[in-house]
């Protein structure tokens, strides 16, 4: 990260500019890559304001605080700009899904669940589709499994993406998997 400091109606002294420095190390727990952070420090009357600009990963940060202190607006504006970089972070996260690929089982309305064991056992109505338009749905909707009703044959199947990209047709009534197509 490089800082950009810059003082109207104040001196940037080197015990400042260490302080500003400093605080602006904690930014970097969060992980995400900060370029050029444009700090402007000034003096209105007996209100201290601090104010920072940046970009991260595309998105533009700005923070902006007023005390009767330079060292609070400081600590303040650090704050600021902590809060809008932990909230970019955990856009990035999906909390849904975490690192699990997507399943789905079309279904047009929904299925009533029940209690198993302990376990939660849900049955969808599933929806009746061929075999290339099951794949469209699953490229499109970047699905790692989904589960259809054959519209030509009736039966249940399951269309998987395969670690390596190929895609595996799963016919539970058949013994064996077939691969549909090759890349997707």
């Amino acid at each position: 990260m490089r800082l950009m400091i810059t003082g109207r109606h104040v001196a940037v002294t080197p015990a400042l500019r260490e302080y500003i420095e400093i605080r602006m190390e904690r930014l970097d727990r969060y992980g995400l890559k900060l370029g050029t952070l444009q700090i402007l420090l000034s003096v209105e009357k007996f209100h201290h304001v601090a104010e920072v600009v940046g970009v991260v990963q595309g998105r533009r940060l700005q923070a902006k605080t007023s005390t009767e202190e330079m060292y609070a607006s400081i600590d303040e504006v650090v704050d600021k700009l902590g809060a809008q970089l932990r909230k970019l972070k955990e856009r990035k996260v999906n909390h849904k899904f975490g690192d699990q690929p997507r399943v789905r089982a079309v279904a047009r309305k929904a299925a009533p669940r029940s209690e198993n064991n302990g376990m939660e056992v849900v049955r969808p109505r599933l929806e009746a589709l061929t075999v290339e338009e099951a794949v469209e749905t699953l490229t499109t909707e970047k699905l790692a499994l989904l589960m259809f009703i054959n519209a030509l044959s009736g039966s249940i199947q399951v269309l998987q993406r395969l670690p390596n990209g190929r895609l595996s047709l799963i016919d539970p009534a058949s013994d064996r998997a077939r691969v549909a197509h090759g890349r997707a």
